[in-house]
Parts: structure tokens; C-alpha cells; sequence
């Protein structure tokens, strides 16, 4: 194989192994499909490819997609340990935008009862004053207030 031919691999190899970059194919595949059913067919996923879809839904679809928080925010208790793994190996400020909202979701729905989960807020509120973008951290702080102020 010639330089030039393992180049592109090299470079994959990295973005892969190094930077977690990916194709992103399941989520591809999945909005190449009519958007009037994404909700309903987001709910036969497994929650780890929900929430691949969701963020994927959010971070590069214009206009974001936050309605594929809802099926997430359906499992309720279920979906909480993986959010809140979500929440401790990716702290950057989308992922606690985007994992806020299905929080949000749970809280209004009855989901799940996130203002009564003392370690979780806890977790929610340390990730939302860490954040770096003040704008998105002044719409979280919202966000937080909204769980918190719900009956």
C-alpha cells in the first residue's frame, strides 16, 4: 500500500482512537427517513442509539430536533444512571444542554421525579456552573430552576 493510500487510514485511525470521532452512519440512516415519524420510530431503538440520535438530532440538524428528547425522557428511572454516566464522561456544554433537557422532559411529563433525586441535581447543578458558554449556561440555570420549581 502506498503512502498516499494509508494516509486517509492513519488519519481515521486517529480521529477514531484518539478524538472518538465517527461516521455517525446509524444516525445518517435514521434522518434519511420521513420526519413526520422520527418520534414514534426513535422509540424502537435501544436507549444508547436514542441518545445518539437525539444528540446527533441537536448538534447538527438545523433546526435541532429536541423532540427525540421526549422518548428518552419516557424511560424515566431506566434512562438515569446512563444520563447521569453521560453527564460524568462528557461535560462539555452541549452534552449538559442536551442531557438537561431530557431531565427537563422527565420532570414535566412525571417521567421521573428529578427534583426529589438529591445526587443527581446535585450532579446537574455542578455541571451547569462549570459551563464555559454563558449564554447556554444562563438558559441551563433555567432549565435547573424549572425542575426544581416544578409541582
Amino acid at each position: 500500500m502506498s503512502k498516499a493510500m494509508r494516509m486517509p487510514l492513519i488519519l481515521s485511525l486517529i480521529c477514531g482512537v484518539i478524538f472518538g470521532c465517527r461516521d455517525h452512519e446509524l444516525e445518517k440512516r435514521f434522518f434519511d427517513t420521513p420526519a413526520g415519524d422520527w418520534v414514534e420510530r426513535s422509540r424502537h431503538y435501544s436507549l444508547e442509539d436514542q441518545y445518539k440520535i437525539f444528540r446527533y438530532g441537536n448538534d447538527f440538524k438545523e433546526p435541532p430536533v429536541m423532540g427525540l428528547a421526549g422518548p428518552i425522557a419516557e424511560r424515566g428511572a431506566a434512562a438515569v444512571p446512563f444520563l447521569m454516566n453521560q453527564l460524568n464522561a462528557n461535560a462539555d456544554d452541549i452534552s449538559v444542554r442536551d442531557i438537561l433537557l431530557i431531565f427537563e422532559q422527565m420532570e414535566a411529563t412525571g417521567s421521573y421525579n428529578v427534583k426529589a433525586d438529591g445526587p443527581l441535581i446535585g450532579l446537574l447543578t455542578s455541571k451547569v456552573s462549570a459551563m464555559k458558554d454563558k449564554e447556554w449556561q444562563t438558559i441551563c440555570v433555567k432549565g435547573l430552576q424549572f425542575i426544581r420549581d416544578s409541582k
